[in-house]
């Protein structure tokens, strides 16, 4: 008997073969699929950076110790050596520890150095200058050395001293406070 095309039916008992039915194929596409991934910020590029919070602490801690060389009474005042020197720490502290990954040596070793810089800048300089509260009339008429120069005698003057070196480690606390990541 012969058979006949799938298509057509067979009046015999022979069952009709399936005739296979293919999908239409979607043409395949040439363009790359792109990924954008934003820049990373400034704080972490900071933060990525090996010198990054060294330089962070450095810069807090000599400005805030310049901006507060400004409040150091005319007659030096211990307490208000104490006052200002925890403020420079708690600043250069805090900073370190916004910007350091590890709680680490590697994050204690910046905030110890930027506060005793920022300390000794704000000590020496407001001690030598002396403005500290006088009035505005006794601004202009300064008979000691100018900021210029107390700000040169800091600089020139080591900084060994034991309150920066207390303060120091304050922010060296600060920064490191916390549960060690790494060892």
């Amino acid at each position: 008997m012969p058979r006949t095309p799938a298509n057509k039916p067979n009046s015999t008992s022979e069952p009709t073969e399936p005739v296979p039915t293919t999908a239409p194929v979607a043409p395949a596409t040439t363009e790359p699929t792109v990924v954008y991934v934003p820049a990373p910020s400034y704080l972490d590029r900071v933060r990525q950076n090996r010198m990054g919070p060294l330089t962070a602490a450095l810069v807090v801690g000599a400005l805030v110790g310049l901006l507060l060389s400004m409040l150091v009474p005319s007659p030096s005042n211990v307490w208000a050596l104490i006052l200002l020197g925890a403020l420079v720490s708690a600043a250069v502290g805090f900073t370190v520890r916004y910007l350091s990954v590890t709680r680490s040596w590697r994050a204690q070793v910046p905030a110890l150095l930027g506060a005793v810089l920022g300390v000794h800048i704000m000590s020496v300089t407001g001690t030598l200058q002396g403005i500290g509260s006088q009035s505005i009339a006794g601004m202009i008429n300064i008979s000691g050395p100018g900021f210029n120069d107390a700000l040169l005698g800091a600089l020139a003057t080591p900084a060994v001293a034991t309150g920066t070196v207390l303060a120091g480690l304050v922010a060296a606390i600060i920064a490191g406070w916390g549960p060690r990541d790494e060892a």
